[in-house]
């Protein structure tokens, strides 16, 4: 009986492990690339280039469990809520000067330029890295709200310049050259594709909106987290393809 009942649970148990086991691998196949680890934003080493991050973690550079920026709290030159647990300081700039293409959209990206409805303030979590003008070391704060200042010359233009968007502009925010964000998307342009429940449904794979579903935004072409992709782009751009999930060329 005892053999019995344990080939039985034998039989009962190892099958259903083997199927679990080989489930999982087919999910860690399916995620592996989706992984900020061994990405650009994975500062955990602490050496070369990612010398300014002493802690050995990755996720505390942008997100923390205490401290960390209340939905919706006031800092200066943002507007629109924050990111989850947010860590970072944010940057200060409120005269970004940003691109204007004839006949095209621009950024907005000022608080005090920005109608009520625009933005979600999601990009300004992005800047706080990318416009040039905050240290990458300034993150962390204790729990009366004070953050570390940063170590100046630990800038994005510092570290890796072909990543500061800003242009090296300190306090001025340059982004005249780059592609706009934080703009509510086109509904009856010809040339973009439309849009429907915050997302692009465009010729490959839907690009997220956000502030409510209608904003592009940096993270509509880049997911921070990772995607397998160069530079963090959602899409594979290979033939223009990330391109083509919005303009109809």
């Amino acid at each position: 009986m005892k053999t019995l009942i344990s080939s039985r649970w034998h039989r009962t148990v190892t099958v259903p492990l083997a199927v679990l086991l080989m489930g999982m691998g087919l999910m860690i196949s399916g995620t592996a690339s989706a992984q900020i680890i061994g990405t650009a934003h994975d500062f955990q080493d602490g050496a070369g280039a990612e010398a300014w991050n002493t802690t050995g973690e990755i996720c505390v550079v942008c997100h923390t469990p205490h401290n960390a920026y209340e939905v919706g709290e006031g800092v200066a030159g943002a507007s629109g809520t924050r990111g989850p647990l947010w860590n970072r300081t944010l940057s200060a700039v409120n005269n970004y000067t940003v691109y204007s293409g004839l006949n095209r959209v621009g950024s907005f990206l000022e608080t005090s330029t920005t109608p009520s409805t625009d933005p979600s303030g999601v990009s300004k979590l992005c800047l706080s890295c990318h416009d040039g003008t905050i240290a990458l070391d300034s993150f962390g704060r204790t729990a009366g709200g004070a953050f570390e200042p940063g170590t100046a010359g630990n800038t994005m233009q510092d570290v890796r310049p072909n990543a500061n968007i800003g242009e090296g502009s300190g306090v001025n925010g340059d982004l005249s050259d780059d592609h706009p964000v934080a703009f509510t998307f086109p509904t009856t342009d010809a040339e973009i594709v439309p849009f429907t429940s915050g997302f692009v449904t465009g010729q490959t794979t839907p690009l997220p909106l956000f502030g409510g579903g209608d904003q592009m935004e940096c993270a509509t072409c880049h997911d921070v987290h990772g995607t397998g992709n160069a530079s963090l782009l959602r899409v594979d751009n290979a033939g223009s393809g990330l391109c083509l999930n919005c303009h109809i060329k």
